[in-house]
């Protein structure tokens, strides 16, 4: 088995899952309201400054324990593109995203392996988002990383780092699933 890992966005991004494939708490609120906050302080701060303090806040939601927030080592304000970033995101990459409809067809004919890992508690993109991507492409496994959000490999590394070696190495983690239903 020759394979590739890739990153895609949610099967269906107008999807909504049941209550037992999507986390939910209280975090996601407070992480708007402080963002909120901030764009408020925008036009006081530098934009570097600005960046720096936005993925500060944002990275909280990436991880499933707060405290761990603090091991990515995110802050990409010192590349160009980061300043003009969500005027590109919402004009140009949300609409795309939101625009993708892959019908039953097209999923079918995807015939490369393929590996998604993801999250139990992933609270940027559904953990039933994983799932369906995992029961929609006929070749896909799905690696579940239970007590972890949208960067597993924080919270788990030996599983994710394991799962994507032995991939790479040509066969099935053993713990990869083959998905029969959401």
């Amino acid at each position: 088995m020759r394979a590739t890992p890739a990153i895609v966005p949610a099967a269906g991004p107008a999807k909504t899952y049941d209550r037992d494939l999507v986390h939910t708490d209280s975090t996601l609120g407070e992480v708007f309201a402080k963002i909120g906050a901030l764009q408020a302080q925008r036009t006081s701060l530098d934009p570097a400054d600005f960046c720096r303090k936005f993925w500060a806040i944002l990275r909280v939601l990436y991880v499933l324990r707060p405290s761990d927030a603090d091991r990515l080592a995110w802050e990409p304000c010192h590349l160009p593109n980061e300043g003009g970033f969500m005027k590109q995101f919402t004009e140009f990459v949300l609409p795309s995203i939101q625009a993708l409809q892959l019908s039953e067809d097209a999923c079918a004919r995807a015939i490369a392996p393929v590996l998604a890992i993801h999250g139990r508690q992933d609270r940027s993109s559904p953990y039933g988002a994983g799932r369906e991507w995992a029961l929609r492409l006929p070749n896909a496994r799905l690696v579940t990383v239970d007590h972890a959000a949208h960067v597993p490999w924080i919270e788990n590394p030996d599983k994710v780092f394991g799962a994507i070696g032995t991939f790479l190495d040509g066969a099935w983690p053993s713990d990869a699933e083959r998905i029969r239903s959401l």
